[in-house]
């Protein structure tokens, strides 16, 4: 997707005024997407993963992940990211049984980076949780 594209350069240069410019075309294509009916979970996702607000971001993944369910796609990536915005909120518990089940399935499908990425957010997870006691 040239917009995830573009926003990832835009970020990476520190432009902040091309990045909102391609974030808000993003979302814009996100709601026309909308009002055709013709939603997709990976373009839902990608509009969560850049987000910058947290509990906005969730609704995103929660959206996503409704709609990878029901069409039979993949929802690992969507799990492990709710699992970290979930971790920012301090929502631990959950965060953890969303971590969980998307490095299952990340196991399932051989997808190393995400399991990779599954076991760094249980091992913070562990660490706050040890603050804690």
């Amino acid at each position: 997707m040239d917009l995830a594209c573009s926003l990832t350069n835009a970020f990476m240069a520190d432009d902040d005024v091309l990045y909102e410019t391609h974030y808000r075309a993003l979302k814009e294509y996100y709601l026309e997407q909308t009002r055709l009916g013709a939603l997709h979970p990976f373009l839902i996702e990608t509009l969560a993963d850049y987000t910058e607000d947290t509990k906005e971001a969730l609704k995103y993944y929660e959206q996503a992940l409704d709609l990878s369910r029901a069409a039979g796609e993949p929802m690992h990536t969507i799990m492990v990211d709710m699992a970290v915005r979930l971790h920012e909120l301090g929502r631990n518990e959950q965060a953890e049984a969303f971590v969980r089940d998307g490095r299952l399935e990340a196991l399932q499908r051989r997808d190393q980076d995400t399991v990779k990425d599954a076991d760094e957010l249980l091992k913070a997870l562990r660490a706050s949780s040890d603050e804690r006691t």
